[in-house]
């Protein structure tokens, strides 16, 4: 690993950017260079003096002369120490998370034989899986179920945020994949109330997508909108289909009441470009919400200088009774 002088400043400049609980004290540090000056002041004025005429210059070493002060700069440091615990350091750290208020979901498409029908290019139902697959990719902070339903309802994935899951489900529906033939709108919104309405979350919708009227199943379609109703979940519901005559024609009225009844809204998709711009449109009346979260942890670091000024103590009192001492004072 490469040295980098550069990086290495940032962190030790980064480490003495600190926040004072006390900063007043900060003034102390002067105190000891002021105290020892005064001293070394004193000292010099009352040093007695003694001329010596000698033929060789007595020069004292440079290392000794530099090791006399040791214990002075040990106990200023010290001191200092003291003072800076007294200030009371510490280091702010900022964090910040994103929090996504997102909204369940619950998406039922209508895989029934009908949705082949190529009124729509290439079909109904490949128009619809194409449009849900840009729908889940845009919502992929929000949790999300999945449910295929012909004649019969199939949960094709419980309420996730796992979008690859969703998207590799999703690319799996078939027209062939429920074997009971019809159009279950009952059940299948039935099915999507099951799976979000035991959620925490407030907002709760369900998007379902067929061709056609109730044609099967057990649950009529206005008791499941009822339902729905009842635990706050609104129904957009999309009537897949072209204008033009077609030997299965789209029926409005179900998707139209299932709507009406949820507060939700219904759509006419008659091709791709339309489809996706309903699905735009719910993208935006239900929009999930990101906040972001912004908060500071305050890293005390009082017990690191208190460690230095234990430390500088107890070297400064062994260079004190020690032969350092000793041989510094002679």
């Amino acid at each position: 690993m490469k040295f980098n002088p550069l990086y290495s400043w940032y962190q030790i400049q980064d480490f003495f950017t600190f926040e004072w609980e006390n900063g007043l004290f900060l003034y102390g540090l002067i105190l000891p260079f002021l105290f020892y000056f005064i001293k070394y002041l004193r000292q010099r004025g009352n040093q007695p003096r003694l001329e010596l005429s000698l033929s060789v210059p007595l020069k004292q070493k440079r290392i000794t002369l530099l090791l006399s002060y040791v214990p002075m700069v040990i106990q200023m440091l010290c001191i200092a120490s003291v003072i800076i615990v007294a200030a009371g350091p510490y280091r702010v750290i900022k964090h910040q998370k994103k929090q996504v208020e997102g909204i369940d979901i619950a998406l039922a498409l209508d895989i029934s034989s009908s949705m082949q029908t190529r009124d729509i290019n290439p079909s109904r139902l490949e128009t619809a899986k194409t449009m849900g697959t840009a729908f889940i990719r845009q919502r992929s902070h929000d949790p999300i179920s999945l449910i295929a339903f012909a004649g019969a309802p199939y949960l094709a994935s419980p309420i996730t945020t796992d979008t690859a899951f969703l998207l590799h489900q999703l690319q799996q529906f078939t027209t062939n994949q429920i074997p009971e033939e019809g159009t279950a709108l009952g059940d299948a919104l039935g099915m999507c109330i099951n799976q979000i309405r035991d959620s925490k979350n407030p907002k709760k919708i369900s998007i379902l997508i067929s061709d056609g009227n109730n044609t099967a199943g057990n649950l009529d379609p206005v008791t499941s909108a009822e339902l729905a109703k009842n635990f706050n979940i609104k129904v957009y519901t999309i009537a897949v289909g072209s204008l033009q005559p077609s030997t299965d024609p789209v029926d409005e009225s179900t998707l139209r009441e299932i709507a009406s009844l949820t507060k939700g809204k219904f759509f006419r998709a008659t091709n791709g470009q339309t489809l996706q711009q309903i699905f735009q449109e719910i993208d935006k009346m239900e929009a999930s919400v990101v906040k972001t979260v912004t908060w500071e942890e305050h890293l005390s670091l009082t017990y690191l200088f208190a460690e230095i000024a234990l430390i500088l103590f107890f070297v400064g009192l062994w260079v004190r009774i020690s032969w350092i001492g000793n041989s510094l004072e002679d």
